[in-house]
């Protein structure tokens, strides 16, 4: 069984999430990933957001590639666990990060550190997740 995997470290600064953007895409097309391209990027950029609200240290975003699946992990050093937060539908201060990652993502999940945590999501290959409904973890 072969595993692929790409990292990077980026500051918590605004910029870097279009830094994320551009990696994830990248990693894909390094892997030649079978995965909705355009869902991993808005995935890894919502995740690369929240931690770069926490203004706690670098973030660390790794992507992984197995039997097809994606997995893109981001790890912050920030204290407190996500929740997914249900704004009000026209609600303008955003909060949504969690909710898209939760409704596009075929699993994801908080594995918590001291300090820190990995938010992290996977993607299966598209011809599977035609096939069956999505397991979100």
């Amino acid at each position: 069984m072969t595993v692929e995997q790409l990292a990077i470290t980026v500051t918590p600064d605004t910029e870097s999430v279009t830094a994320v953007r551009h990696f994830v895409r990248g990693a894909l097309q390094s892997f030649d990933a079978r995965v909705d391209a355009d869902v991993a990027e808005l995935l890894a950029s919502e995740l690369a957001t929240n931690a770069v609200g926490l203004a706690a240290g670098e973030i660390t975003v790794t992507v992984r590639h197995r039997q097809g699946r994606l997995r893109v992990e981001v790890r912050d050093f920030g204290y407190g666990r996500p929740e997914v937060a249900r704004p009000a539908p026209f609600a303008t201060d955003g909060g949504r990060g969690l909710m898209i990652v939760e409704s596009l993502a075929d699993a994801w999940g908080v594995d918590e550190f001291l300090p820190g945590k990995i938010v992290w999501f996977e993607l299966a290959p598209e011809s599977d997740r035609e096939a069956s409904p999505a397991n979100h973890g």
